[in-house]
């Protein structure tokens, strides 16, 4: 995640002051919670890259056609700036976001939302560190510093340390967070490297003691100041690896529960589980915790190992929470993701509870029910059978029977029939008129072709509204 920040801070410098040609961002946005209590599952989250590398960009990456359509494909998103928007820290009411056409870019996000009714946007609010490129000048007096005075470059990502528990260190943070509430673009604010415990504090070794306060009580006081500042209505997202946080807990709506493994042993498999399990009984509402799994760097992203790690965690995520799942790979891999086609599969909504046992006399077997079909997740130790009260047809295996197998260290999800790449667009359990406006918005481009004539056209709509 911090490669993911240095190589954005290296895109775009920011300047002081607020030139003349740009404008404050200061917009309405329609609530946020609709959008994640109502939304279909499985969810992607994403964050600093929209590009995917098994749909091909254009000449240039950055076309708009394909940037919009690439955003669409998740549901959760992070970026420091966004089609010009940015942060101007030193306006004369403090840091700002700021864009040179703030309502151009203001519906270019709606563009996006017609394609993906539940997208979501956040911003980065960076607090431990910043580039030396980026926008704070060297004399500025909240950089940690040695005992000569020098500032403190982080090993290995190169951002300059800050040191965030001097006097006014807070003020300018909170400030910042509700210069992203008051630009209704964004949803809500992620935070990088997240702890309760001094030892679980990520950063450069021997620089503990060279911060001028308690390093815990910082943040705690921070996001609660955070949090009163910006009201509910608004997403506060912190990278917490598996650790629990009951003191952040009243005032964080998720954790991004970030894992650099590879390779995944039952044990931590369980250890993740837990720590969703938690995240999901304790944060606040609406949560949106997020599951960041990397893939075996070894082998390609679609390799019969890696898909089948994203089937696992995939199901593990909807079996235990409502959250979001994101496959990672390398740091090299970090200038965009890759799409599965196991998280096209259009669920819908859950209607069974979290944490089900199919059986409760086998443990390690887990099934939920969707208004689509039954997502199961199976760490049981061997492989099991399941039996589901009407034929479906697994996602993965493509096979339709009322009687399925699944392996150990695996999951399906599992459709009822008539549910596939159907008119419900929008995979909320009915045809209405959002589908309609999906498929409108999506005239001359590749999806959602419903005829399979390769391009989004008329016929398409006319499926849509006959299915009303």
């Amino acid at each position: 995640m911090r490669y993911f920040l240095i190589m954005l801070f290296l895109c775009f410098t920011f300047t002081i002051g607020i030139p003349a040609e740009e404008q404050v961002c200061e917009v309405d946005r329609p609530s946020i919670v609709d959008r994640v209590v109502n939304r279909s599952y499985p969810s992607v989250v994403a964050s600093t890259q929209h590009v995917i590398f098994n749909k091909p960009p254009p000449d240039s990456e950055w076309d708009w056609s394909y940037h919009k359509e690439m955003l669409s494909h998740v549901d959760l998103y992070w970026q420091l700036s966004f089609r010009g928007l940015g942060f101007q820290m030193f306006t004369p009411k403090g840091p700002k976001i700021v864009a040179g056409d703030v309502d151009h870019v203001q519906y270019e996000k709606s563009q996006i939302q017609s394609l993906n009714p539940d997208f979501l946007f956040l911003a980065l609010l960076s607090y431990y560190g910043a580039h030396p490129s980026d926008y704070y000048p060297e004399d500025w007096q909240y950089w940690l510093r040695d005992e000569d005075e020098n500032r403190i470059q982080d090993t290995p990502w190169q951002d300059l340390l800050i040191d965030y528990t001097l006097p006014g260190a807070e003020d300018h943070f909170v400030q910042m967070a509700v210069a992203v509430k008051e630009c209704g673009i964004f949803d809500g604010i992620f935070m990088d490297l997240w702890a309760e415990e001094e030892a679980e504090i990520p950063g450069t070794p021997n620089t503990a003691h060279l911060y001028h306060g308690n390093r815990v009580e910082a943040l705690i006081s921070l996001v609660k100041r955070i949090r009163e500042a910006v009201g509910d209505d608004f997403l506060i997202i912190v990278n917490t690896r598996t650790e629990k946080i009951p003191r952040s807990a009243p005032y964080v709506n998720g954790a991004f529960i970030e894992t650099w493994d590879a390779v995944y042993p039952r044990e931590r498999i369980l250890e993740i589980e837990k720590a969703l399990s938690w995240y999901e009984a304790n944060l606040r509402y609406p949560q949106v915790n997020c599951l960041d799994i990397a893939k075996s760097s070894s082998e390609p992203w679609d390799s019969p190992a890696n898909q089948q790690l994203v089937r696992t965690f995939t199901t593990l995520g909807l079996t235990h929470s409502n959250g979001y799942i994101l496959i990672n790979g390398k740091p090299q891999d970090y200038d965009g993701h890759f799409w599965y086609p196991f998280f096209d599969a259009p669920l819908g909504r859950p209607i069974g509870e979290k944490g089900q046992l199919y059986d409760k006399n086998v443990e390690g077997l887990f099934i939920r029910e969707f208004t689509n079909g039954w997502a199961v997740y199976n760490r049981s130790g061997k492989e099991q059978t399941i039996t589901l009260p009407m034929e479906t047809t697994g996602v993965a295996s493509g096979i339709t029977a009322t009687q399925h197998t699944l392996p150990d260290l695996d999951g399906e999800m599992y459709l009822k029939q008539g549910t596939g790449t159907s008119v419900d667009i929008n995979s909320d359990g009915v045809v209405n008129i959002q589908d309609l406006v999906i498929v409108a918005n999506a005239l001359g481009e590749a999806e959602p072709d419903l005829n399979g004539d390769g391009v989004v056209n008329i016929q398409d709509l006319v499926i849509v509204a006959n299915a009303f």
